[in-house]
């Protein structure tokens, strides 16, 4: 098995987290207009809370992941610079868990309303595995 070298792991994970931000920015208006009656109905507060939360056009949602992306590669580009830098670390470790309580709120969003919520998918299916496999090849390299 070919083992990718650890800059190379680091800078994958902004692809993989665009990749779900994709999923939420193509996903998100077609979601909030089919699940406005759905959500309202049910009456609950936090289902409400949720729903506006999507309920954005694709645009605006995008316009806002242009910030999380550059913030994001700078972060990374901090990191593979500074590779063996315990403050890089500190910073990027810090950015993987709040990726993972992100990934989290989505999958307690989509508990919460009972139905997919933008950018579930990849959030579970991609993006948390890939932040785990982050997390060792950091720890193995001994640099967590």
């Amino acid at each position: 098995m070919i083992e990718l070298e650890l800059y190379n792991v680091l800078w994958l994970f902004v692809v993989v987290f665009m990749l779900h931000d994709f999923e939420e920015i193509i996903t998100v208006e077609k979601w909030a207009k089919a699940k406005e009656v759905k959500i309202k109905l049910q009456n609950k507060w936090i289902s409400h809370k949720i729903w506006e939360f999507w309920n954005i056009s694709s645009y605006a949602f995008a316009k806002r992941d242009v910030f999380i992306f550059l913030f994001m590669s700078l972060i990374t580009f901090m990191k593979v610079l500074y590779l063996e830098s315990y403050w890089s670390s500190i910073l990027f470790v810090g950015f993987l868990i709040f990726v993972l309580v992100h990934n989290l709120i989505h999958l307690l969003q989509t508990l919460f309303i009972k139905a997919y919520t933008p950018g579930l998918y990849t959030a579970v299916l991609l993006v948390t595995p890939y932040t785990a496999y982050l997390l060792y090849r950091l720890k193995d390299a001994a640099l967590i």
